[in-house]
This record gives structure tokens, C-alpha cells and sequence, in this order.
């Protein structure tokens, strides 16, 4: 009698499984909801904002500065402001977006800056300042650049009238010059 039982029990958990099978089949794929777009998306957390605010019993600045928050603000600089700047008068680099922040900061509109001869102006003095610094060359290699070429006139001058020069630490470079330039050509005999 065990055995029968054992059966019916087994029979029962496969009828069962094939029921749960049944139903996943059945059920209908959920329909995805459009996307909103952004000015959608801050209608809705305003609208959110206000009914919590509501029910909350507050009824503050915080809220109000919320509803009357301008999605738009054509004197403020972001990264739209900077694409139109940069389009408009070749914006670059972060020197020049701080003066045209400097100029929205003073209650210029974006719109206005291409045309505002101050503003162009100073991106002009603020170019040229740019340009200056990056002729001149930098470094502690400059004075060594200077000395190389004066050994480089005095051994042009030595080859051409055969005289050294009167200051001592020149002449002493002088003839290590010539010096590493017959070892350099005794190497190159040498060689051959």
C-alpha cells in the first residue's frame, strides 16, 4: 500500500508543475512606457515636489523657489553657453571661458557677447598675451644654448684668421673643441 501512495504523491507534483508551467506561458508581456523627455521629467518631480510639500504642511521659500525656477537662463554660462561661444568667437581654453563668465557675471546676456566689442577685445589681448609666452623659450637651457654658440663664433673666427680669444675660459673651451674634433676625425680614419 506504501507504493500507491508513493505514486500518487509523485503523480500529484507533476501535474502541479505542469500547471506553473501553463500559467508563465499564458501571461502577456508588459508594454514598455514611452520615455519623457526632460522638460516632461521636471514637470513631474515639480508637480511631486508640491503635493509632498502639501501634504507635509510646508509651505516655505524652498517650495516657492521650485515654482518659479526658469528652466532657461540666457545669462548663465554652461556648457551649452561655451559650444555657442565656441562656434561664434573660436572660445578656447579655460582662460577665455573665465572672461566670458566674467563679463555674465557683470548681467551681459550670451546671446550679446559675440558682438560686444569689449568682450572681443579682451579675448584679442588675452591671445596675443598667449601667443607672447609661448615664443619665448623656457628653461635653464637657454643660457647653455647661448655659451655653445659663442665657442661656435670664436671657433669660426679662430679657423678663418687664426686668433684666439682674449678671454681665458673661452679660449680653454675653444681648444677642448678642437681637440674632440681631431679625435673625432682620427676616429673616422681610424675606421677606414
Amino acid at each position: 500500500m506504501t507504493n500507491e501512495q508513493d505514486e500518487v504523491i509523485v503523480d500529484n507534483e507533476e501535474e502541479t508543475n505542469e500547471e506553473v508551467e501553463e500559467n508563465t506561458e499564458e501571461k502577456p508581456a508588459k508594454a514598455d512606457k514611452p520615455k519623457r523627455t526632460p522638460q516632461e521629467e521636471y514637470e513631474y518631480h515639480k508637480g511631486r515636489t508640491e503635493r509632498l510639500a502639501k501634504k507635509l504642511g510646508l509651505k516655505d521659500e524652498k517650495v516657492e523657489s521650485v515654482k518659479n525656477t526658469p528652466t532657461d537662463k540666457p545669462s548663465e554660462l554652461d556648457m551649452g553657453g561655451i559650444a555657442y561661444l565656441g562656434q561664434m568667437v573660436s572660445l578656447k581654453g579655460k582662460a577665455e571661458i573665465a572672461v566670458a563668465r566674467e563679463y555674465i557675471a557683470q548681467g551681459k546676456n550670451i546671446l550679446d557677447l559675440p558682438d560686444n566689442k569689449f568682450f572681443l577685445q579682451d579675448l584679442q589681448t588675452l591671445r596675443e598675451t598667449a601667443e607672447h609666452d609661448v615664443a619665448i623659450p623656457k628653461g635653464k637651457g637657454r643660457s647653455a644654448q647661448v655659451a655653445s654658440t659663442n665657442i661656435d663664433l670664436a671657433y669660426a673666427k679662430f679657423k678663418e684668421s687664426g686668433e684666439w680669444p682674449q678671454d681665458f675660459d673661452t679660449a680653454k673651451k675653444l681648444k677642448d673643441k678642437i681637440v674632440e674634433m681631431e679625435a673625432g676625425t682620427a676616429s673616422i680614419y681610424a675606421r677606414k
